[in-house]
């Protein structure tokens, strides 16, 4: 009997390992210590199989790892307590939970009750993907994956709708689509009397629709100096972009749809013959204030690129020290070597296009004032520009998203005047990051007296959008590590505002940091 039982379970732990059925798969481990929102779906799961009796809080700590080795070791698997990609897809299985992290029945339930968040996958988060891109707040490909995107645009219906903003799309955010969903039907017909040359105001013109009069809402935005796409017939994201800056210097309701009064906003238009800049050109983003501070990263500026956005991304090269030639508001060459040695300088691809990656750093350096000649990193002790009237107390659960891993931010201590950059690796929790440079992490060590101390201090940090949030930090390295040239043997945690609660069911060492953030915005209140 003992060895039939044992083969059973052999055979179970192999079907589960190979089965194409598996959830979705993990690329990352999770041990002691961690905390991350895939950590409560793998406690959901052991709770489950009666494994797990604790609460359900996205940390891991002693009790999730000795559930975790007990389930290894029932499945055969190597009994180490660490929930790899191996582990987890088994424990899925085994438990029924999916990727959404709730469980799944064999009994009658309707697609509403299910709980889609982040890294969730399969029809239900297409059809919630699709749903949102009906009514405006989702514009990015169909794919049955619940990513940054998706996520960002349940934030946005649910903070327009009264729901709590937190990105997870359960019973009452599904519930709201859906009654949105029946009403949208009354505000989508429109109708515009317009020249022959406009788009047709008889049809409501959004993300994903495909027809002749898009291609000639795309031929109109282009001769107003809007659109640098190509002209398809397809709504895309480079349409709604247009779209939505056309409508915002106009005063019109910055939407990215084209109804009624934007099609007709865009006959008057083209009948003056204004144009809302003095040339398009493709990565031009024609419509951006030259006032602004700050770049818009969703363009690409690049050789020959003409408008508002290259003349500010002259004015800030020239500010951080990279630039010295005239600033035309034409990228030509001189431009485009400033920016390949202010990609050079940051461990960017140096290819002269000034892209996603290359702006927001840009942004992040001239946000922070610093320099060319302060170091590879643009790390600094003192001159930053932060001031206290700018720094942001929000709950990091309701914009952690909006910054990529791999993108920079700027760590201001205002206690010592102190400021260096940091490489963001995720964001769960809260955020785990590295110091850029082996400089970066000098400073830093300075900031903290020369001593590495899990003591919370209280920081202002700045990221790509020159966005300034409170915050609080540590310097104790810790694993995993990814990078290796930094002088900085793992990595650190950044922690931002969360609700008392939520840091209290994570544990001791979240509420300390909750306690300090809480006592450091009163300090910078006071220097307001």
């Amino acid at each position: 009997m003992k060895f039939v039982a044992s083969k059973k379970i052999w055979m179970i732990a192999a079907a589960v390992l190979l089965s194409a059925a598996c959830a979705v798969a993990c690329a990352q481990s999770y041990s002691l210590g961690d905390e991350a929102d895939e950590i409560a779906t793998i406690q959901t799961a052991l709770k489950q199989l009666k494994l797990y009796t604790g609460e359900i809080t996205g940390h891991f700590g002693s009790k999730t790892q000795e559930a975790v080795q007990k389930f290894q070791k029932r499945y055969a698997l190597n009994a180490d307590g660490i929930a790899g990609e191996e582990t987890i897809k088994a424990l899925y299985e085994a438990a029924g939970v999916s990727s959404s992290g709730s469980s799944s029945s064999s009994g009658s339930s309707s697609s509403s009750s299910s709980l889609l968040r982040y890294d969730s996958q399969g029809e239900a988060v297409r059809k919630l993907q699709q749903d949102l891109t009906t009514l405006g707040y989702y514009n990015g490909t169909i794919s049955g994956h619940f990513g940054s995107k998706t996520e960002a645009a349940v934030m946005n219906f649910q903070k327009k709708n009264g729901l709590t903003a937190d990105g997870v799309a359960g019973t009452k955010t599904l519930e709201k689509i859906a009654a949105a969903l029946s009403g949208s039907s009354s505000s989508s017909s429109s109708s515009s009397s317009s020249s022959s040359s406009s788009s047709s105001g008889s049809t409501l013109l959004k993300y994903g629709t495909k027809s002749d009069e898009v291609r000639t809402l795309q031929q109109n935005l282009k001769a107003l100096g809007y659109y640098s796409g190509s002209i398809t017939g397809n709504f895309g994201s480079l349409t709604k972009e247009a779209v939505y800056n056309f409508q915002k210097s106009t005063g019109l309701t910055a939407d990215g749809v084209a109804g009624a009064k934007t099609l007709a906003m865009i006959s008057s238009k083209l009948a003056g013959g204004s144009s809302s800049s003095s040339g398009s050109s493709s990565g031009s983003s024609s419509s951006s204030s030259s006032s602004s501070t700050q770049l818009d990263t969703s363009v690409t500026l690049q050789l020959n690129s003409k408008g508002d956005e290259v003349l500010k991304l002259q004015k800030m090269l020239t500010k951080l020290g990279y630039y010295s030639g005239s600033q035309t508001g034409n990228f030509g060459e001189k431009t485009q070597a400033a920016v390949i040695s202010f990609q050079s300088s940051k461990g960017l691809t140096a290819d002269g296009i000034a892209g996603k990656r290359t702006l927001a750093a840009i942004n992040a350096d001239y946000a922070s004032g610093t320099t060319a000649g302060s170091g590879s990193s643009g790390s600094s002790s003192s001159g930053t520009s932060v001031k206290a009237s700018s720094v942001i107390y929000e709950n990091f659960y309701s914009w952690r998203r909006n910054y990529e891993n791999g993108e920079y931010c700027t760590v201001y201590d205002f206690s010592t005047g102190y400021s260096w950059r940091l490489r963001i690796m995720t964001k769960d929790a809260h955020m785990d990051a590295e110091p850029a440079t082996a400089e970066d992490t000098a400073i830093m060590l300075k900031a903290f007296g020369n001593k590495t101390t899990w003591t919370p201090k209280v920081v202002w940090v700045t990221f790509s959008d020159g966005k300034t949030y409170i915050g609080s930090t540590h310097d104790v390295p810790h694993s995993p590590q990814h990078l290796t040239n930094n002088n900085f043997s793992g990595h650190l945690c950044v922690h931002f505002p969360i609700s008392m609660d939520a840091a209290k069911a994570i544990g001791p060492y979240a509420t300390s940091h909750q306690e300090a953030i809480l006592e450091g915005w009163e300090a910078t209140q006071k220097m307001k």
